[in-house]
């Protein structure tokens, strides 16, 4: 049994721990009763029926494992979230230095050119730059200190997607910067994101030296 196609990542140890079966069981389990034809509330409702002592969180990641496992979704895929990823850098910061460096230089993260006034409610767009074919998007949640969340949508998807990039201080003074994305397009884009955002915490690290 392959865990690295289990949602999340999820050992089977860790199933068997929560759930009392590893995944080649669940698998086994959902199969002998027909899962493979059922959408994802019919699967998360049977093991609601069916297996009520497992929990409402470990019966949404069977259902998302089951599905992945069997060719139903793609990992990083979710029920409500299209595809998604998330990436986390840790910087000698402050929150609140991690604030003001973010702001007062997008082009860092956002991209060379980036027009932005981080206000609820701001469109801002990135322009085309190497072959990236730069980007547009609203700004809709500001709390200076703790996070941003924004639309993004480059010039060749079809809808935006959602970004939202966290700060969170950590024990040893430093502040860790999460940028997270869901209703990404597709599995490709799921990849291409996560290396944009990779190099941009990377270029916000390089800026605190």
């Amino acid at each position: 049994m392959n865990d690295e196609l289990m949602y999340g990542k999820i050992s089977s140890e860790s199933v068997r721990e929560a759930t009392g079966r590893p995944w080649a069981e669940w698998l086994q389990v959902l199969d002998d009763a027909g899962a493979a034809d059922w959408s994802h509330k019919e699967i998360v409702a049977h093991l609601k029926r069916e297996h009520p002592d497992v929990s409402a969180w470990w019966r949404q990641s069977l259902t998302v494992g089951y599905e992945q496992a069997r060719g139903k979704r793609a990992v990083g895929e979710t029920a409500d979230a299209g595809f998604q990823v998330g990436v986390q850098r840790s910087v000698a910061l402050t929150p609140k230095e991690a604030w003001e460096l973010i702001t007062s230089r997008p082009e860092l993260w956002l991209g060379e050119g980036a027009s932005v006034a981080f206000d609820q409610g701001a469109r801002y767009d990135v322009p085309p730059e190497g072959g990236d074919p730069g980007a547009s998007g609203e700004i809709r949640v500001v709390k200076p200190g703790d996070r941003l969340r924004l639309t993004w949508q480059p010039q060749d998807w079809p809808a935006p997607a959602t970004l939202q990039l966290t700060l969170e201080e950590s024990s040893s003074g430093k502040t860790a910067i999460t940028v997270h994305m869901e209703k990404l397009p597709d599995a490709d884009a799921r990849e291409a994101m996560r290396e944009r955002w990779r190099q941009a915490l990377e270029r916000i690290a390089a800026a605190t030296s």
